[in-house]
């Protein structure tokens, strides 16, 4: 039986989303054989709004992988840092895992806003990657629903 995996993307703009779609299209072929994936996609700018941002909350705290896709030259916008803010507290013991993509950095220095994400992905109690896994790992929700297995 496939596991399920929850995926919630979050992008900044045209461009950023066409490389979180390339993403996602081989995450889905490189998995495929032994998982299915629930992909919700969210622009920076629809985490602005109360109807769209309330949604995209629940969906960042019950993601197995959150993925963030921006330039490294923009700034985080205070609405996306909002976001992350309001979810992580709700995610609990769940595992998962934050996979920050950038293009690449032309200098030695990291930027601010993906030192911000691996601090939010440590305190959700998340991996945090930059690249493509090389497994999926499902963790068991509760010692119960281990034992039940």
């Amino acid at each position: 039986m496939k596991r399920n995996w929850s995926v919630t993307v979050v992008y900044e703009d045209t461009h950023t989303r066409e490389r979180a779609v390339q993403f996602c299209d081989e995450l889905v072929k490189r998995f495929w054989a032994e998982s299915e994936f629930q992909i919700d996609w969210w622009k920076f700018s629809e985490l602005e709004n109360a109807v769209s941002g309330r949604e995209a909350e629940a969906k960042g705290a019950e993601a197995d992988l959150v993925i963030f896709v921006a330039r490294p030259e923009t700034d985080l916008p205070e609405a996306v840092a909002q976001w992350f803010e309001s979810w992580i507290g709700r995610r609990g013991e769940r595992e998962g895992a934050m996979i920050a993509l950038s293009e690449p950095v032309t200098t030695i220095a990291i930027p601010d806003k993906f030192r911000y994400l691996r601090s939010v992905a440590h305190r959700a109690g998340m991996d945090y990657l930059t690249q493509m896994p090389s497994e999926l790992r499902a963790y068991p929700d509760s010692l119960e629903s281990c034992s039940e297995r």
